[in-house]
């Protein structure tokens, strides 16, 4: 719920109101919209849910994302690191984002591996696919015409996820040695498999996740991404040796753990993450610590109206 707040001044910020629940009736809405009334900041009462002002100067810029999150907390903070000079976008440092998946559903179709002409690809991110920051072929496909399919010439050694349930999901990112193209995950070209590794670490770490979630498409309950959106994501200098190489570490060190769903809060291995983004970048783990606990305990939006959820 957006809300324009009054004020004295010509350009007053916007209220953002994260609801925890519904009005059930007249009488609960009458008393929501007495509370919406307190121009007040914070948490409303009876348990109606959050309301943080986002600056007038960021909506002008077209930057919605403080409905992301309940917590402004996060908000601030993912808008801090988007315009922190020690990060690049993806797109600056010369790498490039590719929706094969548009293009697999095109002049290509559903192989299996072993027949002529078939290619491995990565596709599922379901609860019980893409467990490891390594990435792994799930699927095969074939192109309906000869020669050499143009879509491998996107394929890459970093993929990032075009879009996850923020409940169930595990990975933003993964990287592997070998060169894959994907249906729901998009492939990154320009990199080689150190860089590769040492993005999905970033991408996958506290600072990365809430820097990708800044631009979820439509629905909270399922974010996706575009691979403009991707050529856009912040990276850290991948010039720099010493943070490749920090962070390339961290990822042969956690490749074999297996990275539980976001939904069971901030796991081991995302610690090791983030204790390896803040020793390349040089960045305060305590402040970074604080931020994934809380965006941990974020609420899932279910996306049903009122007395349609069972717990």
């Amino acid at each position: 719920m957006l809300q324009r707040c009054q004020s004295s001044t010509s350009r007053p910020p916007t209220r953002i109101i994260a609801l925890d629940r519904f009005p059930a009736d007249d009488t609960e809405a009458d008393t929501l919209f007495d509370a919406l009334a307190d121009p007040a900041e914070g948490t409303l009462p009876d348990g109606w849910g959050e309301v943080s002002p986002w600056p007038t100067e960021r909506i002008r810029a077209g930057d919605w994302s403080a409905a992301v999150w309940r917590a402004k907390r996060l908000a601030t903070a993912a808008a801090r690191y988007a315009e922190r000079e020690t990060l690049r976008t993806l797109a600056s440092a010369g790498l490039s984002s590719n929706a094969t998946g548009r293009q697999l559903r095109g002049a290509y179709r559903p192989s299996t591996a072993g027949l002529a002409g078939s290619f491995p690809i990565m596709k599922s991110k379901s609860g019980d696919a893409q467990k490891h920051i390594e990435g792994y072929p799930d699927e095969h496909w074939t192109w309906q015409r000869r020669g050499d399919p143009p879509i491998l010439s996107k394929a890459g050694h970093l993929l990032i996820t075009a879009g996850q349930d923020p409940n169930t999901g595990r990975l933003t990112a993964v990287a592997s040695d070998n060169k894959y193209a994907g249906n729901g995950w998009m492939p990154i070209t320009g990199t080689r498999p150190e860089i590769a590794k040492a993005l999905a670490v970033f991408i996958n770490s506290t600072a990365g996740r809430l820097l990708i979630m800044r631009d979820p498409g439509r629905k909270l309950s399922f974010f996706t991404y575009s691979a403009g959106a991707a050529d856009a994501l912040p990276i850290p200098d991948v010039s720099d040796p010493r943070i490749v190489s920090t962070l390339a570490e961290c990822w042969e060190a956690t490749r074999h753990m297996v990275v539980p769903q976001f939904r069971d809060g901030y796991t081991e291995v995302r610690r090791r993450w983030d204790a390896a983004v803040c020793d390349a970048l040089e960045w305060d783990i305590n402040e970074v610590t604080e931020l994934g606990l809380l965006l941990a305990r974020e609420p899932h939006v279910r996306g049903v109206a009122y007395g349609q959820w069972k717990a």
